[in-house]
C-alpha cells in the first residue's frame, strides 16, 4: 500500500512531468531550461534534479509517458464474432489518436526533431513502443488460428499494417496538421481493405 510520503513523491513527479511536457512542447528540447520547468511545476530546481537527474533524463521520461499512452490505445483484443474490418480499423485509429490533440502533435514533432539530431535520447523509448506493437501480432495469430486470416508471418504482416496506417494516417498529420475526420475515416477504410485483400482467408 502506498504511503503518504510515496504518494506525495508520485504527485510531485507527475507535476514535474506535466510541466516538462508543456515546456518541451512549446520551446523544444534544446531551448527548454530546467529553471523554466521548475517554475512551471512550482518546484525548486533542486527538486527537479532530485527526481530526474538531468534534462535528458527528464525528456526521456516525458517520451516514455507519451508512448505508454499510445501503447494503451493499442490494447485491442481479438473478438471472433466482430467483423475483421471493425477490429483492424480500431488498430489504425489507435495509431493516429494522438494526432487528435494539437498539443500532442506538437510534442511528437519535438520528439522527431530530437530523434534526428540526438537519436540516443529517444532510441530506447522507440524500441519499447515497437515492442508494444506485439498486440497486433497476437491479434493476427488469433485471427489466423480462427481461420479468418491467412498469415504465415504475423510479425511481417503487423509491420506492413503499421507502415500503411502510419503512412496514410499518422505521418501526414504529424507533418501537415490534423486532417478532416471524413478523409481520415476514408483512408482508414482503404488501409484496412488493402490489408484484408492480402490476408483474408479464402478457404471455406
Amino acid at each position: 500500500m502506498e504511503t503518504q510520503r510515496e504518494s506525495r513523491i508520485s504527485i510531485k513527479r507527475d507535476m514535474i512531468l506535466d510541466a516538462a511536457t508543456a515546456a518541451f512542447r512549446d520551446e523544444g528540447f534544446e531551448c527548454t531550461r530546467m529553471d523554466r520547468i521548475a517554475d512551471l511545476s512550482g518546484s525548486s530546481k533542486r527538486t527537479v534534479y532530485n527526481h530526474f537527474g538531468s534534462k535528458e533524463s527528464l525528456f526521456q521520461a516525458v517520451i516514455e509517458r507519451l508512448f505508454d499512452h499510445v501503447a494503451e490505445l493499442k490494447q485491442i483484443e481479438w473478438t471472433p464474432d466482430r467483423p475483421l474490418e471493425h477490429q483492424l480499423a480500431d488498430f489504425a485509429r489507435a495509431k493516429t489518436l494522438v494526432a487528435d490533440d494539437d498539443s500532442t502533435l506538437c510534442l511528437m514533432r519535438v520528439v522527431l526533431g530530437v530523434f534526428i539530431k540526438q537519436p540516443e535520447l529517444v532510441r530506447e523509448a522507440i524500441a519499447r513502443a515497437a515492442d508494444d506493437d506485439n498486440t497486433l501480432v497476437r491479434w493476427l495469430k488469433r485471427a489466423h488460428d480462427a481461420g479468418q486470416l491467412e498469415v504465415e508471418d504475423p510479425e511481417l504482416a503487423a509491420e506492413l499494417f503499421w507502415a500503411m496506417a502510419g503512412g496514410a494516417l499518422f505521418w501526414p498529420q504529424l507533418l501537415d496538421g490534423r486532417m478532416e475526420a471524413e478523409r481520415r475515416e476514408r483512408l482508414t477504410r482503404e488501409v484496412v481493405a488493402t490489408f484484408l485483400a492480402r490476408y483474408r482467408s479464402t478457404s471455406g
